[in-house]
């Protein structure tokens, strides 16, 4: 089983404020049997057919997953689509990759740059942006030292730097 979970629609679980709160509203994500497993037509269709991914089915894209939106309280900027593309063109092996390196820089964003309430626009950056660009963001913010307020604060103004350059 991998590291982290992902969801089989190629939702990246491990990115989600669900899965990044303790407590009981805790998502463990959906390859470890989440919250949105069972009523998911797609998780179902996957564990029928054996598969870890959708984007790895022959059928893919199909009905089931062309209907699935983006989450009302998470603005994925349509990951499950781009993810679910990648993986069949390139292979789930080359997507958990950047994946893993994705939430091991959420981990660390977390962990340095949360003031306690950006949680949820740190969940959305790194589900959103390319690797390339959270990648320049992490070495830009690795220097700041202060408080959390603080850190979190320049954290801020490096994103929409970094952003603002990108466009």
């Amino acid at each position: 089983m991998s590291d982290y979970a992902y969801g089989y629609c190629e939702m990246p679980c491990a990115l989600c404020t669900r899965y990044r709160t303790n407590g009981k509203s805790r998502c463990p994500g959906c390859s470890h049997d989440g919250y949105y497993t069972e009523p998911c037509k797609v998780y179902r269709c996957c564990k029928e057919k054996k598969m870890i991914q959708c984007g790895l089915c022959e059928d893919f894209p199909c009905e089931r997953l062309g209907k699935m939106g983006d989450f009302s309280d998470l603005s994925t900027n349509h990951a499950k689509e781009r993810n679910s593309r990648r993986i069949a063109a390139e292979g789930y092996e080359k997507w958990y990759v950047e994946y893993k390196e994705r939430a091991d820089l959420l981990t660390l964003a977390l962990d340095r740059y949360n003031n306690g309430r950006m949680k949820r626009f740190l969940c959305e950056l790194f589900i959103q942006q390319d690797i390339e660009v959270l990648r320049k963001i992490m070495l830009r913010a690795e220097p700041l030292t202060g408080t959390q307020k603080e850190k979190g604060k320049v954290f801020q103004e490096i994103v929409e730097s970094v952003l603002t350059k990108c466009d």
